[in-house]
């Protein structure tokens, strides 16, 4: 049996909701709990390192240059490129399962601008020219909660069960011409797939169904699909989050390998597969680390057509690096 598994959590809500007295609309009590749950997300230890981090693996606060801007004979040959993230917008709704349990969905409206130093020139060696492409992206992720005091005590106590992934791209849908269809990840231990990142719930433990735990210096392996009407290859990026020992964050992106792109036999589509590897890594006198990683998917024309929109789709799975 793998390491790690996911469960689905209607099954688990079909019995609390059946057990739990009717809703009779907001109370003085219900928005205490909300505010409660609300203090976990922005706050609590084992909720907060996941949650006010999650956008910031997605910013690379300007451009970033990498080995495989390919020479092009398109509207720009590009040489560098970063997404830019200029503002934050949360909101955070709260559903009340009775008494006991808690369904928190927290999406995050992100507005900034996606820079590519390029050049108008198939041979130039240096860009000439920037391209500034504003962008608007939402990336929603739900976490259940559980009470854990007497529903009769004034200061009842939330605390998180489980929780998604990130489903996040840009909006309005109709600029992407693209969608993910799964995400593998092969852990020493064991390899699953993900076709939902919104219904796929890890808990908070290190035990069955739980988010994935590796030791430093583990790595990781990710394969992702793609399906896909753009005849044109789109670019996929691999981002996973380093603790430096000072106790900031960097990021760390890489391209991911295409390695096939087949004819889907519908209306013109393909199917592409991407694979590539990140691994654990924790700062010096470390014992445990709280991240996300990205698998961040882009369209041609973002990077390739100065008048084409930008174009992105990405899932972002939390993970838990331990000192070996």
């Amino acid at each position: 049996m793998n390491h790690l598994r996911f469960f689905v959590l209607a099954a688990v809500m079909a019995l609390l909701v059946a057990g739990c007295r009717k809703d009779e609309g907001p109370t003085a009590s219900q928005a205490t709990d909300e505010d409660l749950i609300r203090s976990q997300i922005t706050s609590g230890d084992s909720l907060a390192d996941f949650i006010n981090t999650d956008h910031t693996v997605i910013d690379d606060g300007g451009t970033m240059a990498d080995d495989v801007l390919a020479k092009t004979t398109v509207a720009i040959k590009p040489f560098s490129w970063g997404r830019r993230v200029e503002n934050v917008l949360t909101d955070i709704k709260i559903e009340l399962l009775g008494d006991t349990m808690a369904i928190a969905t927290i999406t995050k409206t992100i507005t900034g601008h996606f820079i590519v130093n390029a050049s108008y020139s198939d041979t130039a060696t240096h860009p000439d020219t920037v391209i500034s492409k504003p962008y608007t992206e939402k990336h929603k992720r739900k976490v259940l909660f559980r009470r854990t005091r007497n529903a009769a005590q004034v200061n009842r106590y939330w605390t998180p069960v489980a929780v998604t992934l990130v489903e996040g791209g840009t909006v309005p849908d109709s600029l992407n011409k693209f969608s993910i269809a799964s995400l593998e990840l092969t852990l020493p231990l064991g390899t699953d797939t993900i076709t939902d990142p919104l219904a796929t719930w890890m808990k908070f433990n290190r035990m069955l169904h739980g988010i994935p735990v590796i030791h430093d210096g583990d790595s990781v392996r990710i394969r992702l699909t793609v399906n896909s009407t753009d005849p044109d290859t789109e670019r996929a990026v691999l981002r996973s989050t380093v603790r430096k020992n000072a106790g900031g964050m960097r990021t760390r992106r890489v391209i991911m390998h295409l390695d096939s792109s087949v004819p889907d036999g519908i209306q013109g589509g393909y199917t592409r597969v991407y694979s590539q590897s990140f691994r654990g890594e924790l700062g010096m006198h470390m014992m445990l680390g709280r991240f996300n990683s990205v698998v961040d998917v882009f369209s041609h024309g973002s990077f390739y057509d100065d008048s084409a929109p930008f174009s992105n789709r990405f899932w972002e799975l939390p993970y838990m690096v331990v000192y070996r």
